[in-house]
């Protein structure tokens, strides 16, 4: 299929159609009576659930902190996270990072278990809400992480604030750097959460209309994996073209490579930047 202007049709220029009137959506019944909930859907808005905040993900870690330590809490659900998505697309290197995500979980209770999963379907809901109609760009895991105090003062690990990043971003971006029909690539050789490259996709989708799932490509590297790991769930879940790298970013020296879903989907358009 082509589109109008004779271009290739892609997997991201497909939209779901939606009515503009409410609907009710109620949960399935179960065993125990529930109430149901209702949540309003439709009218101006495509998303179909009510988008998490970190207030609330804050809370449920810290109503958990009697099972798992919030530091080793967070790190988990984001490395776990990762892998899980990895292994969805990225089959080059899925018997290693199943094996490792295999033995985080086995080390867990089933309690622990569902927390794990519980936490991570918020960090879901609430990324992949940047790609709705009122999604709003930010660098929710960063402040997740530097919120419950896991940032390394010592190494000097503070993440920017988004607001910060957003104002360098406008600052950088400028009508010359959008080419007609062109790739625009952002690199961040030391990119903590994401939040630079978060920053960079606002700007580029509501400043300038871009559609960066198809036009844009972002390179990310950090010495820390925990900020690998939240960087390449931000961008996979935001449904960005990018790969991100374990890597010290002074010497050069690689440890591990991830590829976005969005990315390995159209290989042959992003290969030369791999």
């Amino acid at each position: 299929m082509k589109k109008p202007n004779g271009q290739q049709l892609s997997l991201f220029d497909i939209t779901l159609e939606h009515k503009t009137e409410n609907i009710v959506i109620e949960p399935p019944t179960v065993n125990e009576p529930v109430k149901p909930e209702k949540v309003i859907v439709g009218g101006d808005n495509l998303c179909p659930y009510p988008i998490p905040t970190i207030d609330e993900i804050i809370k449920l870690i810290e109503r958990s902190a009697y099972k798992m330590s919030s530091s080793a809490l967070i790190s988990t659900v984001f490395e776990c996270g990762a892998l899980a998505i990895s292994n969805m697309v990225d089959l080059t290197q899925y018997e290693e990072r199943e094996q490792r995500y295999l033995s985080i979980m086995k080390k867990h209770s089933k309690d622990e278990q569902k927390l794990i999963m519980d936490i991570f379907n918020k960090v879901f809901a609430l990324s992949t809400s940047v790609v709705y109609d009122d999604g709003a760009f930010a660098d929710y895991l960063g402040e997740l992480f530097m919120r419950c105090n896991q940032g390394n003062k010592y190494a000097g690990q503070f993440f920017t604030p988004f607001h910060i990043s957003k104002m360098m971003a406008k600052m950088t971006i400028t009508d010359a750097d959008i080419k007609n029909n062109g790739i625009i690539t952002v690199c961040d050789p030391c990119c903590g959460g994401g939040g630079l490259a978060m920053a960079a996709l606002d700007v580029l989708k509501n400043d300038f209309k871009i559609n960066y799932a198809m036009d844009c490509f972002i390179e990310c590297a950090d010495i820390d994996i925990r900020c690998v790991h939240m960087t390449y769930l931000q961008l996979s879940l935001a449904g960005v073209p990018a790969i991100i790298k374990h890597q010290n970013t002074l010497t050069q020296e690689l440890y591990s490579v991830w590829k976005t879903p969005a990315y390995i989907f159209q290989y042959p358009r992003f290969s030369r930047f791999q």
